[in-house]
């Protein structure tokens, strides 16, 4: 079984479609949760074996895409607390590869989230929010925020990695991404 993720490619402007679904672009480290195989994986495909114990209240035979993460007091992300284990994480799911051993990377974007939706009510997992028809408006609200920015994705396109393209639009503003490119530079930022 190969998996292998969308990374999202950035893009300046907002495309407002009803064709498309918006949701934060949440600051953590991608995890595609395989239990399957009882692993956590990076977005290049290694062992997260620091967040290996996000798997347990995930449902089996399934794999997931998502965002490991640290939440604040008011939800929002906290890189550093993640980065630097100050808080335990959470996994939040948001698409699906593989459900009770079957892929379903071939459904669209739309089927997937609806299975997704029926997982995360029976298992109370948590899954990211989705929002339509508003992306210039949600945008704005995730730069008053100070959140990281949107994922712009095509509610009818399957999960492909080789043709399927999900955009990022990133709050330029961003606050938590001071300094984090001086740290990677210099080799003390690593990846678990």
């Amino acid at each position: 079984m190969k998996i292998s993720p969308i990374i999202p490619v950035a893009r300046k402007e907002i495309m407002e479609s009803s064709e498309c679904v918006y949701e934060l672009k949440l600051d953590g480290f991608r995890g595609l949760a395989d239990t399957i195989n009882s692993r956590m994986l990076s977005k290049n495909l290694n062992p997260l074996k620091r967040f290996q114990h996000l798997l347990d209240g995930l449902p089996l035979n399934c794999v997931f895409d998502g965002e490991i993460c640290v939440l604040d007091q008011d939800g929002k992300p906290d890189f550093n607390a993640l980065l630097f284990g100050r808080r335990k994480p959470v996994y939040i799911v948001f698409d699906l590869f593989f459900c009770e051993g079957k892929d379903v990377r071939y459904l669209s974007l739309k089927e997937r989230r609806s299975i997704l939706d029926q997982l995360a009510e029976y298992y109370e997992l948590q899954k990211s929010e989705s929002f339509f028809g508003c992306g210039k408006s949600l945008f704005r609200a995730v730069c008053s925020r100070d959140l990281e920015g949107i994922v712009v994705k095509k509610l009818d396109d399957a999960y492909d990695p080789g043709r399927t393209k999900w955009w990022k639009v990133l709050n330029r503003s961003y606050s938590q991404k001071e300094g984090r490119g001086e740290l990677f530079e210099k080799g003390r930022l690593t990846t678990p």
